[in-house]
């Protein structure tokens, strides 16, 4: 049988309101239900600035952009906003091609995604 490659997932508040997701590995069908799980807790306990760093995963498939989404539609009625810090082109590159590039801020590291969550 076929190993499953690693996953991780973690949740910090860096700020009052700022909710930072870490992730490693795949998100896809298999790890998607946990780091919803993770994404969904930090919304309910009052992350309005939500901040998904995707520099540690190298592949994501349509689940995990639901997710993504999910959480999005979460925080928007509370005027809060889900960004995405990635550094990998080809995941990048398939926020461009769905379009989603339009609705999450997309940046390349961990201190530009909290200065725009929290308007330093």
């Amino acid at each position: 049988m076929e190993e499953r490659p690693q996953f991780h997932v973690d949740y910090e508040t860096p700020s009052d309101g700022v909710g930072v997701v870490t992730l490693e590995g795949e998100i896809d069908i298999y790890s998607a239900p946990q780091f919803k799980e993770v994404l969904v807790n930090g919304i309910e306990s009052g992350a309005r600035r939500v901040i998904v760093d995707l520099t540690g995963v190298t592949f994501i498939d349509s689940t995990a952009l639901g997710v993504l989404v999910s959480g999005a539609k979460r925080v928007r009625p509370h005027n809060g906003s889900l960004d995405i810090v990635c550094t990998d082109e080809n995941i990048i590159r398939i926020f461009e091609i769905t379009g989603l590039d339009r609705i999450f801020g997309i940046y390349a590291s961990r201190d530009e995604a909290m200065k725009a969550a929290t308007g330093s």
